[in-house]
């Protein structure tokens, strides 16, 4: 029988950044070697969870950071 892999959140923030970074959920799938499906359901969570965000939310500079490269990317 085979075991599922199970990921915590910080790997999963990680993935779906790796991903935006390589430009291809295909590389970092492969780079981490998971499923790409998995990334692409991060992303999509990830993505949903940043719109919730309240607009007064103060983000430290490396989080505005990765904001600005998931937007030039998107």
């Amino acid at each position: 029988m085979v075991k599922r892999r199970v990921f915590d959140e910080a790997f999963k923030e990680m993935a779906v950044e790796l991903s935006y970074v390589k430009g291809s959920i295909q590389e970092a799938a492969r780079e981490l070697d998971i499923d790409p499906g998995r990334i692409s359901k991060w992303r999509q969570r990830h993505k949903k969870n940043d719109q919730t965000l309240p607009a007064n939310t103060t983000l430290t500079d490396e989080q505005q950071q990765i904001r600005r490269l998931q937007v030039a990317t998107s």
